[in-house]
């Protein structure tokens, strides 16, 4: 019971800003790069569904490496799969964004070293396949 109660207030989070923004474009999740509030947690690694073929590869930061400034290039290869949609962003374990092309910026990143997660995630927003990647950089 807890987890769904923290599953659906991290769902109104996540939602309810960017599907305003999504409907006023009118191309769900068009260009995506939308920050969600630091002070959210993260969904649990438990609550990851069954990839079911879907699959995310990031490119860029590259493991180890070193950036100035707050904002990250991000780059990625989705595979879809048979429910995958799009990404959710992860930077030391909060999530900071979603995307649906394969590139974008991660803003506001403070200085230090930190951790990058991508989750492949289904159109509603509220599933998360397990269907993951990892990476580490430091920012200046």
């Amino acid at each position: 019971m807890k987890t769904t109660i923290l599953a659906a207030c991290a769902i109104v989070g996540v939602i309810a800003a960017p599907l305003a923004v999504a409907q006023t474009d009118h191309d769900h999740m068009k260009g995506m790069d939308i920050p969600k509030p630091r002070a959210e947690k993260s969904v649990k690694k438990s609550a990851l569904q069954p990839a079911e073929g879907a699959g995310v590869k990031i490119i860029a930061p590259k493991a180890g490496a070193t950036i100035t400034g707050d904002k990250v290039p991000l780059q990625f290869k989705l595979t879809k799969g048979k429910r995958g949609e799009h990404v959710h962003a992860y930077i030391d374990g909060e999530m900071v964004g979603m995307f649906k092309s394969e590139k974008g910026t991660l803003n506001g990143i403070k200085p230090g070293n930190h951790s990058l997660e991508l989750r492949v995630t289904t159109a509603d927003h509220n599933i998360e396949l397990d269907a993951t990647d990892k990476t580490s950089f430091t920012t200046k």
